[in-house]
């Protein structure tokens, strides 16, 4: 790609119109940074620099873009202006969009789009060559005809003439929408076919016996297709109108989205609920993940089965704990280990804060995640369970919801009109309807919205990212403390309250601390999940407690500490039977001796459930088993005794329950950890080094030059985030065309260079894969 036309425009922009674009393409800013103006250039017109960018404009401002790609070396703001029937000023101003972004700049009065953008929007345009040039193989009658259709008094005329008037009738191009809105739905469909190929090469010969049954000899008749070399064609200024036809490109304006018709004082008391709610979830769903990883599947992932038992055991929706899965692994809460997940060593600290503090750490990693978590797209026939990573537009989406419903609009009236506010999300109406109905369902469980508007919670955590990216910072912790300190009077720490009741329950408000937890946890079953928690107090509980090493005299001890109330005698009674029960088994580890007193062994040898433990008396109070010592005491509490376990010494055996964690997630670490300039430093490089010669280039690395043996086409920029990534154990994103010819968009960690391969570890597929280097068409920094 030429990007020295662009590079000059560049170096010739001030500092703070060079500031203010890097600062909205934050991409670029990832190291290794762009060393020069020409490789700036190069990364800000990579193909996924240019996507992300463009999800960040409206349809206003895409439908200028798109007519400067149809005007091609002819567009200038006046002849924007006239393609589009609109106003100079407004069409400047969505030129100011888009050059602010460096998705187009200007030239001697005249308008570009990067090499990428502009061939990619002119493949959408569709159509073949220019009238003047396609006209010189096209017989002379045939052109006559046409030229009549479009009003050209054509008798007398020779062929050079016909070409020059019917040049001159098709630059009319708003009489070529009329004539084309004026044709009937299949003459229509047939030029939307030919336009974008579909009948050009294998259906464009026109067999005379057909004429008149044809949509194709509508078009001819109409003279909107000609037929060089007797192949029909469709000519650039026909396709431009067609286009324009199509999509009604009309400068708009925003469209209005009615109120919420809520006050924000009105859904605080919801959103504050929702909030704490999904705090309390994520604490319980993180609680059980500590005790017993939650099982993956082998491809990754926890899957619909898993999922089901783990919703039973906390009462939970399935969809529900869904989106918690998610929300754990983005805030880097839950991480792998070997065969499923745990909380990561991030976890005691999230779950010992202040509940502003852990609501913003979880709703700025859902706010920035790229899918939906209650609508994950499917991978073929087969589910991408949570947590693996998926690309998506959803997250963008979300965002522009939100962006446009703040300051008390309606949310569902902004998801009613996304096509403008995010006009490229690539999505089918009903996909688009269901991305819209997952975002706003996932806002209000988070308390971001309540009542169909942006709560105050809401406002606070758009309000700290928003000055994140005006401060230029890019830390997502500080984003996260930030939007903690604004949430702190919406979200005050309530004190715990636990009432132990008669029925042995004990119902637990407000977000119990970690100290009321881990007690809960040892000795009781939670059974329902509400406005508050409710835990019951079982023989078998109390029997855990008990192995665990606690006395009867330290669990009621700690349970009146917690308590509002004194202690109910029927939980009292169970605290102390069980106790007095414990320990009246206990079970030597030889493999294995029981020991107890005489009347209780004969009851155990005669208890038919026991008889394949395979029991034999050796002494009036003492049996053996050829079973491990781990199996009998799992049988004989499984028959409803309080066994202890000990050692081969007699001494007895504590059961500590291990806490399983996980190191810190891949994405989470390798998003904390990438490296960026901000804007203001980027620009003091490049203008103190505007051709990227001191120091050194990175095409200097022996991995870079390697790398641009085994591929020819990546440009420098690329290949320099590609060789920096290879040599630093970095994150990179890659465009790549398997041997089957089907591309794909993945994130990877590089290995190393094997060969021709790219040994790597792939985010998508949660595993090593080796990628041949040559079919990597294109680098960006990871998202």
């Amino acid at each position: 790609m030429d990007a020295a036309p662009f590079a000059v425009y560049l170096s010739e922009l001030d500092d703070e119109a060079l500031t203010r674009l890097l600062v909205a393409r934050p991409d670029v800013r990832i190291e290794p940074v762009p060393r020069g103006f020409p490789q700036l250039a190069q990364r800000l017109g990579g193909a996924d620099s240019i996507v992300a960018a463009l999800r960040t404009l409206t349809r206003d401002t895409v439908v200028v873009g798109q007519a400067i790609a149809v005007l091609g070396e002819a567009a200038s703001l006046p002849a924007v202006a006239r393609l589009l029937g609109a106003p100079e000023q407004a069409v400047r101003d969505e030129v100011t969009q888009l050059r602010d972004r460096g998705l187009a700049w200007t030239s001697s009065g005249m308008l570009h789009l990067p090499e990428r953008l502009q061939a990619h929007w002119t493949a959408e345009l569709g159509g073949g060559r220019p009238v003047a040039k396609m006209a010189t193989t096209v017989l002379a009658e045939e052109l006559r005809v046409a030229a009549s259709a479009l009003g050209v008094a054509a008798d007398g005329l020779r062929k050079p003439e016909l070409i020059a008037r019917l040049t001159e009738a098709m630059a009319d191009l708003r009489s070529l929408v009329e004539v084309i809105a004026g044709l009937p739905g299949p003459a229509r469909a047939r030029l939307e076919q030919l336009r974008q190929g579909g009948f050009g090469i294998m259906f464009g010969f026109v067999d005379p016996r057909r004429r008149g049954t044809d949509p194709t000899d509508l078009l001819l008749e109409a003279g909107l297709v000609l037929r060089p070399n007797r192949q029909v064609e469709v000519p650039r200024e026909v396709a431009v109108a067609a286009w324009l036809a199509e999509h009604e490109n009309r400068l708009t304006g925003r469209p209005e989205v009615a109120a919420a018709g809520t006050a924000a004082d009105a859904v605080r008391p919801t959103a504050q609920a929702a909030a704490r709610e999904v705090v309390r979830g994520l604490s319980m769903l993180l609680d059980e993940a500590g005790r017993t990883p939650i099982t993956a599947l082998k491809k990754g992932g926890v899957g619909p089965r898993q999922r089901s038992r783990l919703a039973k055991r906390l009462s939970s929706p399935d969809d529900v704990l869904v989106l918690w899965i998610d929300l754990a692994y983005a805030a880097g809460l839950l991480g792998e280990v070997d065969g499923g997940y745990a909380p990561t060593d991030a976890y005691p600290d999230w779950r010992a804060a202040e509940p502003s503090l852990q609501w913003a750490a979880v709703a700025s990693a859902w706010h920035a995640l790229e899918h939906a978590p209650l609508m994950r797209e499917i991978d073929g026939d087969k589910e991408h369970p949570p947590p693996l990573t998926l690309m998506s537009a959803a997250g963008a989406m979300r965002r522009a919801m939100l962006r446009a419903a703040r300051t008390g609009l309606s949310m569902r009236g902004a998801g009613a009109e996304i096509d403008w506010f995010f006009p490229l999300h690539g999505y089918d109406p009903e996909a688009r309807d269901e991305k819209i109905a997952a975002a706003v369902r996932e806002a209000e469980l988070l308390g971001v919205t309540a009542g169909d508007r942006v709560s105050e919670l809401g406002e606070e955590l758009l309000a700290a990212i928003d000055d994140a990216d005006a401060a230029d910072d890019e830390a997502g912790d500080d984003v996260v403390a930030e939007a903690a300190r604004r949430c702190a009077s919406l979200l005050p720490g309530v004190d715990c309250g636990v009432i132990l009741q008669s029925d042995l329950t004990a119902v637990v408000s407000g977000q119990p601390s970690p100290a009321v937890s881990r007690l809960l946890v040892t000795m009781a079953v939670n059974e329902t999940r509400d406005n508050a928690g409710i835990w019951r107090f079982t023989p078998a509980s109390l029997r855990a407690a008990l192995d665990a090493g606690w006395t009867a005299p330290e669990l009621l001890a700690e349970l009146a500490a917690i308590a509002h109330r004194a202690v109910p005698q029927p939980l009292e009674y169970l605290i102390t039977d069980a106790a007095r029960r414990h320990g009246q088994v206990r079970v030597r580890g030889m493999r294995s001796c029981v020991v107890a007193d005489e009347a209780l062994i004969t009851e155990i040898l005669n208890t038919r459930s026991l008889a394949d433990l395979q029991l034999g008396r050796v002494a009036p109070t003492v049996v053996s088993s050829p079973f491990d010592l781990d199996h009998v005491l799992a049988r004989l509490r499984a028959a409803g005794l309080s066994p202890v376990a000990e050692d081969s010494s007699g001494m007895t055996i504590i059961e500590n329950r291990q806490e399983h964690r996980a190191k810190n997630n891949r994405i989470t670490t390798a998003k904390r950890t990438k490296s960026r300039l901000t804007a203001a430093e980027l620009v003091g490089r490049l203008i103190a080094d505007p051709h990227g010669e001191h120091p050194p280039m990175a095409s200097t690395s022996a991995t870079f030059e390697l790398l641009a043996q085994l591929n020819r086409h990546l440009d420098d920029a690329e290949l320099a985030l590609l060789s920096h990534a290879v040599d630093h154990k970095d994150d990179v994103l890659i465009s790549y065309r398997d041997k089957n010819g089907s591309p794909t968009v993945r994130q990877i960690q590089p290995n190393q260079i094997f060969g021709r391969w790219l040994d790597s570890w792939c985010y998508l597929r949660n595993a090593d894969r080796e990628f041949t280097i040559a079919n990597i068409e294109s680098v960006a920094p990871p998202h």
